[in-house]
């Protein structure tokens, strides 16, 4: 962010002039400027924040929650202006691998059933 900042002639004397959070917008900013440019789909935290919460919703109407760990779905730039931010979630109690055989496929594996 230094080398971003010093190109923006930004003062970088203090913190107190937030010159990391002006580089680090304008630095997301030219990456999806450039994907744009390319024709290349990126998406913004501010749509996947608001696509994440759609899913919540769809999973609640279902009757399942959804635990999360809040650090990975707020995102690093702007948090507090996303949706995402402003709610409280399940903490994950299950963080080890997350692989489940269902019985259909453990009855496959069992072998040929000719």
């Amino acid at each position: 962010l230094a080398e971003v900042a010093e190109a923006m002639g930004l003062d970088t004397s203090s913190d107190r002039t937030l010159w990391r959070d002006r580089a680090a917008i304008e630095l997301t900013a030219a990456v999806q400027h450039s994907f744009d440019e390319a024709g290349v789909s990126l998406a913004d935290h501010h749509g996947e924040s608001r696509r994440f919460l759609r899913f919540v919703e769809k999973e609640q109407a279902a009757g399942r929650h959804c635990p999360v760990d809040w650090s990975w779905i707020v995102p690093p730039i702007s948090g507090g202006l996303t949706p995402v931010f402003h709610r409280y979630y399940d903490e994950p109690t299950d963080t080890g691998p997350m692989f489940r055989l269902d019985d259909q496929a453990a009855a496959r594996g069992q072998g040929c059933p000719i």
